[in-house]
């Protein structure tokens, strides 16, 4: 079918069209001529009912006695000769032997056998009649014979019913002709109007081909054939439309195709640089976020650093005060030992010039025992001189004699050990002294001391406050900076999603071939 032109094919419904109006009317008259072979039949059946209820009443008269048998078949006989209807409609009665009792029309042929009688087909009619009549009590036989006058054999319809008191068979028949007359005037009349209807369709289907032509461009299945190559998404297809076309379908498709391209080639291109540029944003973005998040964590760590300085400044702070107060109490104590050194040197001085007395004493106690030495030596001398009673006198000038060098020696060791301690004394007031003028430059230091650590610990309240400033503006820099991290991260992602639907959007329109 695809291979048949589309003009071909507009008229492919209307010969089927016809053939089917041709069937239709056909079939009406094949119809019309079965309803009035059924009126036919109908009416045969009536008018052959009528001659039986006339039969059957001169039947009655027999019963009653008004009649004889005989009179009654042949008075019944006469009145069904006179009965017609139609033009050419009579009756006839056959008796079991096939005997024509009565023919209304041939009358020359009644008391005679009709059995072997038979139409142009051979078929014996009157026994058949008789035949069925006496099977079936009535029924319908059809066959050919000539109308009256006519050497032609026509159709002829006849309707036989038996009354079987008789052992009648009355038949009667109508011609058939006029039907098939009708009939073929029907199927004649059918197909002049078909003929008529035909070149009105023909008319009609021609102009429908120019105006769908017209509406088309072209053959339906090469716009069908583009249309389905773009809905393919191949927008590459030239569409060939005539050169004055400016109103047809493949016009509008070729208008479609070109604005779809150029719309796609814009969409790919522009889907291109977004894809890069979210490429190139979401790779800055990344990089943004590493960067942003070491920042974070070097101002997280700063912040730790910050918090610990700052805790170490308090301490210092702390510490300076504690120094402060420390350096005031040594510089107390310093002027305390000061004067203590002071009063020790005045003590050392004191104890020099004891020292000096006391060497003078012991240079008199030296001095005595010499005195005493020499008393004692002249004792022992005048005690010799004395003899036996000098001895007693020498005994004790011995004893103080020994008891002067004794003392002598004493008094030497006693005059040594003043000495070293005149010269410990004198080395002890000499160090004293150094040690008052140390004291002295101690103090001095410490003062000193004392006013640097109060300046010390004034810088480290002033270091401890701008350190805490410091570390709570580094804190809100990490608030900052993590807000900054997040919405770096929220952005990264939203390029990400960007990126995906840019790749998606490529995609998309990647399968166009344009």
């Amino acid at each position: 079918m695809k291979s048949i032109p589309f003009r071909v094919r507009m008229w492919i419904p209307l010969a089927i069209s016809l053939v089917c109006l041709t069937a239709l009317s056909i079939f009406d008259a094949f119809e019309m001529r079965e309803i009035r072979f059924e009126e036919r039949r109908a009416t045969l059946g009536a008018v052959t009912d009528a001659a039986l209820n006339t039969i059957k009443d001169y039947a009655a008269k027999v019963q009653t006695g008004q009649l004889t048998d005989a009179e009654a078949r042949k008075q019944a006989a006469e009145r069904v000769r006179v009965m017609r209807y139609g033009d050419d409609g009579y009756f006839a009665i056959i008796d079991p032997n096939v005997t024509l009792v009565m023919h209304s029309t041939k009358p020359e042929m009644e008391g005679k056998s009709a059995k072997d009688i038979q139409d142009k087909d051979g078929i014996h009619m009157w026994s058949d009649a008789v035949a069925l009549a006496q099977r079936d009590g009535q029924g319908f036989l059809g066959y050919s014979w000539p109308k009256p006058g006519a050497s032609e054999s026509v159709p002829k319809l006849s309707h036989v019913a038996s009354y079987k008191p008789w052992q009648w068979t009355i038949l009667t028949g109508v011609y058939l002709d006029d039907l098939e007359a009708d009939f073929m005037r029907s199927v004649y009349r059918a197909l002049l109007v078909l003929a008529g209807m035909a070149t009105l369709l023909a008319l009609t289907t021609v102009l429908l081909n120019r105006s769908l032509r017209r509406t088309l461009g072209g053959e339906p299945e090469y716009a069908a054939r583009i249309a389905d190559g773009i809905a393919g998404n191949d927008l590459s297809v030239s569409v060939v439309t005539e050169a004055d076309d400016r109103t047809s379908l493949l016009y509008s498709i070729s208008r479609m195709q070109r604005q779809l391209k150029q719309t796609v080639t814009a969409i790919k291109t522009s889907a291109d640089s977004i894809a890069t540029a979210s490429k190139q944003i979401a790779a800055g973005n990344l990089d943004l976020s590493q960067r942003t998040e070491e920042q974070a964590a070097s101002l997280q760590q700063t912040a730790a650093s910050m918090e610990e300085l700052t805790s170490t400044v308090t301490n210092n702070t702390s510490n300076a005060h504690e120094g402060n107060r420390l350096a005031s109490a040594a510089a107390d104590v310093a002027n305390r030992g000061a004067s203590v050194v002071s009063d020790v040197v005045a003590t050392m001085e004191a104890i020099n010039s004891d020292s000096k007395q006391i060497a003078e004493i012991a240079g008199i106690i030296e001095g005595i025992a010499f005195q005493t030495n020499i008393l004692a030596l002249n004792a022992a001398v005048e005690a010799a001189r004395a003899g036996e009673h000098g001895r007693g006198f020498a005994v004790v000038a011995s004893e103080v004699r020994s008891l002067a060098q004794r003392s002598s020696a004493a008094s030497k060791e006693v005059r040594d050990l003043i000495d070293r301690s005149v010269d410990r004394v004198r080395a002890g007031t000499t160090h004293v002294e150094d040690a008052g003028a140390t004291m002295t430059q101690i103090t001095e230091a410490i003062r000193r001391v004392t006013g640097l650590m109060s300046e010390i610990a004034a810088a480290s309240e002033e270091q401890s406050k701008g350190i805490g400033q410091v570390n709570q503006a580094v804190s809100q820099m990490d608030q900052v900076t993590q807000q900054n991290a997040a919405l770096v991260e929220e952005a990264a992602a939203a390029t990400n999603a960007l990126e995906a639907q840019a790749g998606g959007l490529r995609a998309s329109t990647a399968v166009f071939v344009v």
